[in-house]
């Protein structure tokens, strides 16, 4: 009696490939936030440390300068005092860059774009929680300033939508055409 072929697992068996793949993916990810938090957080102290509220390092006349902003509001100067608001969207961008990390499969660049985003999110969520608002301290000539998980979500969302529209080798470039030449 001949015996069956073997199934084909659609787990994520810690022994299998995709299972082993899934938790490196996972352990980039998170590793990735983690850089964005830890990296945001600590500029934003040694901001708050080494520079008062309103002052510039180096001088006015240098294209990029450490600056010591608070900023109560989103990306540039945007809904000032909407602390509420801004934390309900944070918590919900949050959720949305979670969700497309553990429930869709995504090529390699839109990972790492999710993995910036999330880390960027969760950086500016915790800021407005404990404090009511979000300190930037990256100011490039006249553009508003702006802090390290701002650069995150901005590069992150950007490289998910990159991904999104550039070519896919695993996906063909035309629909099949469909069963009896039908068009």
């Amino acid at each position: 009696m001949p015996h069956p072929a073997p199934r084909a697992s659609t787990t994520t068996d810690p022994e299998s490939g995709a299972g082993r793949a899934g938790r490196r993916h996972s352990i980039q990810v998170a590793a990735i936030a983690t850089a964005v938090v830890v990296l945001d957080g600590t500029l934003k102290r040694l901001t708050r440390a080494l520079l008062e509220r309103g002052a510039a390092w180096p001088a006015d006349d240098w294209p990029l300068r450490f600056v010591h902003v608070v900023n109560t509001g989103a990306a540039f100067g945007k809904l000032q005092g909407q602390t509420s608001l801004l934390v309900m969207a944070s918590a919900v961008g949050i959720v949305v860059f979670a969700y497309m990390l553990l429930r869709t499969r995504q090529r390699r660049l839109s990972r790492l774009g999710l993995a910036m985003g999330l880390g960027g999110a969760v950086a500016n969520f915790v800021d407005r929680v404990s404090s009511g608002e979000v300190i930037d301290s990256i100011k490039v000539d006249y553009w508003p300033a702006f802090n390290l998980a701002d650069v995150a979500l901005t590069v992150g969302i950007s490289l998910v939508l990159w991904d999104a529209i550039r070519p896919n080798p695993e996906r063909p470039p035309h629909p099949p055409p469909l069963p009896g030449g039908l068009t």
